[in-house]
């Protein structure tokens, strides 16, 4: 098989996986589970971690 057609199968498979994980993620964002942190005078809630079986399945393909 051709090199370039190798990567570009891999490079489209992990692409569409990052995308469905991605999609999942932002699905489930209602969950109210996280850890949230206000600073300052804004009374905007941020998130910075939120942990799913989609973040689990994101993480595993992204690292």
């Amino acid at each position: 098989m051709n090199p370039r057609r190798k990567f570009l199968k891999t490079t489209a498979k992990a692409g569409a996986i990052t995308a469905v994980a991605g999609i999942a993620i932002s699905a489930c964002s209602s969950n109210k589970s996280s850890t949230k942190i206000t600073r300052g005078k804004s009374k905007k809630e941020e998130v910075l971690y939120q942990k799913s079986p989609y973040w689990e399945a994101y993480y595993k393909v992204a690292h």
